[in-house]
């Protein structure tokens, strides 16, 4: 993830001129080179040796032009340009070469946008470079898949989930019935009759035909069975052996409180049996033995069955402080691993990835599911609660053998390693979701097709869509794999003057295609989820945005789509809605409500272009109120864009 203070939004009227200067030709570069081709702005390269060239269009226009040295070095980066770039890429698999280079391309060219690779031990240096140096942001390629990854072996029928400021959003199929809490994803290309939306976490499993007022008698009716039914879910829940636990505890609290009540009534009955079970045996006997008779009186079936019930009490002692010891110890020192779990559990298992693994493990164990890790590192991770590590395959599966595996990650940058594993473990968890991490392989959907649908995610085509951009001046907070594409989730914060600015949500999705997700305005502790599209957006507002990189790019050159609707007004709204009707033309519109008095005089008139969804919205407010209007397309040579 690129971290960082948000970035502003461009200037439509003005797009910020000047080249783009890639320094280091590996995979990544090359692929940042091919995402750059269609956008129409210089590019040039730098790289220490010449590269071997991936794509024969990349070495057609660029084979000859490449300057070849250092990029620490001042004269080489002038050579190849640093004082008139826009964006400076430092993408050498050394760090250290790039931070370095980094500092130089600062002091040679003061205002670019400087993207930095970096690894995950770099991290904090990576911070304060952020911190100190305006315009420079620091990338790790493996940390920007976590999200990816994650999704491939999340369990359920979402399309992707993602975060923001604390929220959870799911992009599932399907429409709900509640539109408020719900936005449309936009996408090029899109299945129209397969529509995808975006929804906060929690909301997806309740609809409205479900919600019964609880007041009534079929609420209550409904609580009730509920409420029953929660213990039983609990009951399902348990392993044989527990339930078979739970029957004899109770059978022997049963028989105990009616063969130890004799004399002294149930109370005597309930305290003797816990005594005994707790594993006493001379107090809770004594409790029953006559006071002058004492032990004379005791009769042998007395003193056999207590002496049973005070060995069974005995070991289920021991047991608990077994349990609490392991647990202390496994828990909070991070000694000792369970043998094996409970049978029927579900599981995530993670393999190798170190830090990677690790980012993908906190995004799991935050939404509640539990994590498996297998890390060969002799350095002991830091263990933590729903997350389980070990160090060895044949340990880790014996544990596994009796659970449910829903997701498998196999994060190695070895790729045929992954594909041996995956195909072992296919063998005993075939229907587990399954994810390969690869360094860099051209066509990973085609080729997770042919091995079964296993998900194939190459690090190096996610990562190259973040940092072009990042060279834009965008910074990349997610990346979210969705029907096969890279949808970014990007932070705008809008400034006086960006082309942003002045335009209401309504505008910027369907002019620039993207979907507006979190709205932060100055002032407010909390953010607006899922924002209503007639807000207008103010200097100062925080916009969170899951958009394509052409989308992107469509936004910083400021091309959007002109709006393709109007409204046909019809007659005149009753005289009680005549008010409220001229504040909703004037809120969707923008002007003054008495501007919009002439749009009320009967006429038929027809409003200003719209977006569709702010028409529609427009259309539903003024039959509210007593008016009749209908949605109609703007008569164009060629209809709007999708």
């Amino acid at each position: 993830m690129a971290s960082g203070t948000p970035f502003s939004a461009p200037g439509a009227s003005s797009p910020r001129e000047g080249s783009v200067l890639i320094c280091g030709l590996g995979s990544l570069g090359q692929a940042c080179l091919l995402r750059l081709l269609p956008f129409d702005v210089p590019l040039r390269c730098l790289d220490r040796q010449r590269p071997d060239w991936r794509d024969p269009r990349l070495e057609e226009r660029f084979g000859s032009s490449v300057v070849l040295g250092d990029m620490r070095l001042p004269h080489v980066l002038s050579q190849a340009g640093v004082e008139t770039a826009r964006a400076v890429l430092l993408l050498s698999t050394e760090s250290t070469v790039n931070v370095e280079a980094a500092l130089q391309v600062r002091l040679l060219n003061p205002s670019a946008d400087v993207v930095v690779r970096s690894s995950g031990q770099l991290a904090s240096l990576g911070a304060l470079l952020e911190e100190r140096l305006s315009g420079v942001a620091v990338v790790d390629p493996l940390l920007l898949t976590a999200g990816a990854i994650t999704e491939a072996v999340r369990p359920g029928e979402q399309e992707a989930s993602f975060r923001v400021d604390g929220q959870s959003y799911l992009v599932v199929e399907g429409s709900g019935q509640d539109r408020r809490q719900q936005r449309c994803l936009r996408q090029a290309g899109a299945d129209p009759t397969r529509p995808l939306q975006v929804i906060p976490m929690g909301t997806h499993h309740h609809r409205a035909a479900d919600a019964v007022p609880a007041t009534t008698v079929p609420g209550r009716l409904l609580a009730l069975r509920r409420g029953l039914g929660a213990p039983l879910r609990l009951w399902r829940q348990r392993s044989r052996l527990q339930q078979a636990v739970l029957l004899g505890f109770g059978g022997l609290m049963g028989l105990g409180m009616a063969l130890f009540s004799t004399g002294g009534g149930w109370r005597q009955g309930m305290f003797v049996t816990l005594s005994l079970l707790k594993g006493e045996y001379v107090d809770p006997v004594n409790v029953m033995l006559p006071p002058d008779d004492g032990i004379a009186a005791a009769a042998p079936w007395m003193i056999g069955l207590t002496l049973v019930y005070s060995l069974v009490g005995t070991l289920l002692t021991s047991a608990l402080v077994a349990v609490i010891l392991e647990r202390l110890l496994r828990e909070r020192f991070g000694l000792g691993h369970p043998g094996r779990f409970r049978r029927g559990s579900r599981w995530i298992l993670l393999a190798e990835g170190e830090e990677l693994a690790g980012r993908v493990a906190d995004n799991l164990v935050r939404d509640g599911l539990q994590v498996l890790r297998i890390d060969t590192r002799p350095v002991q991770p830091l263990q933590r609660p729903g997350m389980v590590v070990f160090h060895r395959w044949e340990t880790a599966l014996a544990a596994l053998q009796h659970c449910r595996l829903e997701g498998i990650g196999l994060l190695s940058v070895d790729l045929l390693a992954n594909l041996q594993e995956t195909f072992q473990l296919q063998k005993s968890w075939p229907e587990a979701r399954y994810a390969i991490l690869s360094h860099a392989v051209e066509a990973a959907e085609q080729l997770g097709d042919l091995l079964g649908g296993v998900a194939v995610i190459s690090s190096m085509d996610l990562v190259a869509d973040a940092v072009v951009a990042t060279a834009f001046g965008e910074r990349v907070e997610e990346i979210c794999r969705i029907d096969g594409a890279n949808h970014l989730l990007v932070r705008y914060r809008i400034q006086q003057g960006d082309g942003l600015a002045g335009l209401n949500l309504s505008r910027v999705e369907q002019g620039y295609g993207v979907t507006t997700i979190h709205l932060l305005r100055p002032g407010r502790r909390s953010p607006l989820v899922l924002p209503s599209l007639d807000l207008v957006l103010a200097a100062g507002d925080q916009l969170v945005v899951l958009a394509t990189l052409r989308q992107l790019r469509r936004i910083e050159l400021g091309c959007p789509d002109p709006p393709g609707w109007r409204l046909r007004l019809q007659g005149s709204p009753r005289e009680e809605g005549r008010f409220e009707a001229l504040q909703s033309l004037a809120r969707h519109l923008g002007g003054a409500p008495g501007a919009m008095a002439h749009l009320l005089d009967g006429a038929e008139p027809f409003t200003p272009a719209l977006d569709r969804d702010l028409a529609e919205q427009l259309a539903e407010e003024l039959r509210r109120q007593g008016l009749h209007c209908e949605v109609e397309a703007v008569a164009t040579t060629e209809g709007p864009r999708t």
